[in-house]
């Protein structure tokens, strides 16, 4: 399916690696691309479900965009009926623009134009990141977001 807003298609490959993470938790992150051509969104990385944070930001170009999502776990604290605290597992899915800003101008406006088009297609992302520099793209900052 094409983008309306910037022409690039998404690769059905794209949404069957994140309804493998999302459904089956099959993965813990995808990393996409759009292609050299600048016509489709592509997969470009798939982290095992044994891959932590550190593993997708050291997957993501340190001078070129892409689009990720990551199945984020983590505990919230819940208080029970008896007034001890207990933690409770979570997890949400993010999503995941990184435009750093050493990436060529074009790049990142092709990745701008196309990222809400793109976003559509992964239905169940809970949460929406964007980050340009490593330091706006940490385990801190996923879990301000989260929780």
């Amino acid at each position: 399916m094409a983008n309306a807003a910037s022409g690039v298609a998404v690769a059905e490959e794209c949404t069957a690696r994140f309804q493998e993470l999302r459904t089956a938790r099959a993965h813990r992150f995808v990393v996409f691309k759009i292609d050299d051509s600048l016509e489709r969104v592509v997969v470009d990385k798939v982290g095992a479900r044994d891959a932590v944070f550190g593993d997708l930001t050291a997957s993501l170009p340190a001078d070129g965009c892409r689009y990720a999502v990551y199945d984020h776990d983590f505990t919230v604290g819940d208080a029970t009926a008896q007034g001890s605290a207990a933690e409770a597992p979570r997890s949400k899915i993010v999503f995941v623009s990184w435009s750093p800003a050493t990436a060529d101008v074009k790049s990142k406006m092709v990745y701008a134009s196309s990222c809400e088009g793109f976003k559509k297609e992964l239905d169940g992302v809970q949460i929406d990141l964007q980050a340009t520099e490593p330091s706006e793209l940490t385990l801190d900052v996923l879990n301000d977001h989260v929780s």
